[in-house]
């Protein structure tokens, strides 16, 4: 596959992403467990057409720097478990329904979240310039533009949320540079998402009607 036909996946990445997020998360009032389930969904999907249209080896992917990647995903968790605590207590939850949220919105909505904003448009990026064959200097440069895409990314989604589609836009953008160190220095696709799921599960804990994290937010 040619370097364009890799990045258009990019566009399609972002596209899916917007449009998830947007029609179902604001412009249709579901209840929001609902929502997760419908993006859960779709976002799935577009993973499974992507592996099998360009025939991605997803072992090969995930095997290399394994140990590194879950290490750095780990320790960039901690920073965002700081950065969690750090902001203001919500109302919490407790019992069976705070352990089903930490899985359900924390461990698995932050993973997809993670897959999807980071490990996703580093892979199109490595594949699209076949960027491990490259010197390391060639490899930062790389790492610079995945880093770019992972911003167009992570924009396009969150610019589905209402209130989102303000200033508030650069914060989600600052959070996931942080949260994407893992994978940039990895060099494997699963530092990020473990770091994103730590995020999310801090924030279930600690402020589960947190108006930054967790999005869709509604009073």
């Amino acid at each position: 596959m040619s370097n364009s036909g890799h990045l258009i996946w990019i566009a399609w990445g972002a596209l899916v992403g917007f449009g998830a997020s947007f029609i179902f998360g604001d412009l249709l009032t579901l209840p929001i467990d609902l929502y997760y389930l419908i993006y859960f969904g779709i976002i799935i999907t577009f993973f499974s057409i992507y592996i099998r249209k360009t025939q991605l080896k997803l072992k090969e992917w995930f095997s290399k720097r394994f140990v590194w990647g879950i290490l750095l995903g780990l320790i960039f968790g901690a920073l965002m478990v700081q950065n969690v605590l750090s902001r203001p207590e919500t109302e919490r939850f407790t019992g069976a329904y705070l352990a089903w949220l930490i899985f359900w919105r924390g461990l698995v909505y932050g993973v997809i979240d993670g897959l999807l904003l980071t490990s996703f448009p580093w892979i199109v990026t490595w594949r699209a310039f076949e960027v491990g064959k490259k010197p390391l200097s060639r490899k930062l440069a790389f790492g610079c533009l995945a880093w770019f895409f992972i911003l167009v990314a992570t924009t396009a989604y969150h610019l589905g949320y209402l209130d989102f589609r303000s200033r508030k836009i650069i914060q989600p953008n600052i959070g996931n540079t942080i949260i994407s160190v893992p994978t940039l220095i990895s060099a494997n696709p699963i530092g990020s998402p473990i770091t994103h799921a730590i995020m999310h599960i801090t924030a279930i804990i600690h402020s589960p009607k947190t108006e930054l994290f967790l999005p869709p937010h509604r009073e």
